[in-house]
């Protein structure tokens, strides 16, 4: 499915284009909190694929047939029912309920009869101290981990031995005397972001939060090319 229509001029549009891991093509964006709700999406692995604008709603008020666009499109795997997201502004619901109260009873409608959900995300939803993260660990995403394989199974080896650990404390134990502190620590955030390492995503990433290792057998020439 590819977007229904494409994201016209207005004094509220961002109009953004984002590149995407998980869209056809780079995603048209209408406001920041939409860019922000996409961080998420990039970043959530459940997420297979999403669509922005992707289907044109049809209903009738007042005698009239009008028409909805969604913003979103979401599809998930393990057979998780895909979900019929808009994005709005908080005071936006609040000013205009009225107004928007009919559309989105269509929306909820029109996603039953596919199996669908609909949903309403806010900023209260989408900025929160996990998209902080979120954020942060995406710049690790493109990382080259193929390149420091040693170095990435002595990390892994290291948070084995110590069990809970930190960032602080993996780098004093294995790389204090040395130049390959930065690096291990961006060979790190890799890991989180790509699922190796645990941590507390609800809580903000410092040098003391707690880390762990995940179980599984990282194959570093498979993600090497992510």
């Amino acid at each position: 499915m590819k977007p229904t229509r494409k994201i016209g001029r207005s004094h509220r549009s961002l109009r953004a284009i984002q590149p995407s891991a998980k869209t056809e093509q780079p995603v048209q964006l209408e406001s920041s909190l939409e860019r922000d709700f996409c961080c998420l999406l990039e970043f959530d692995s459940d997420v297979v694929k999403y669509v922005e604008q992707p289907v044109i709603i049809k209903y009738l008020l007042q005698g009239r047939t009008r028409r909805y666009t969604p913003d979103f499109l979401i599809h998930y795997k393990n057979a998780k029912a895909s979900v019929l997201a808009e994005i709005k502004y908080q005071a936006d619901l609040q000013a205009n309920h009225l107004e928007l109260r009919p559309k989105f009873e269509a929306a909820e409608e029109y996603a039953a009869a596919q199996g669908w959900k609909f949903c309403i995300y806010t900023e209260a939803e989408i900025r929160t101290a996990y998209l902080k993260n979120v954020k942060f660990l995406l710049h690790f995403r493109n990382f080259q981990i193929i390149s420091h394989e040693e170095q990435v199974q002595k990390l892994l080896a290291k948070l084995d031995d110590l069990g809970k650990s930190t960032p602080m404390e993996v780098l004093a134990q294995n790389f204090s005397n040395n130049n390959n502190g930065a690096k291990t620590l961006e060979l790190l955030w890799c890991l989180v972001e790509k699922g190796f390492i645990g941590c507390n995503l609800l809580q903000p990433l410092t040098m003391q939060s707690d880390i762990w290792r995940i179980d599984g057998v990282l194959s570093v020439s498979k993600h090497g090319q992510d």
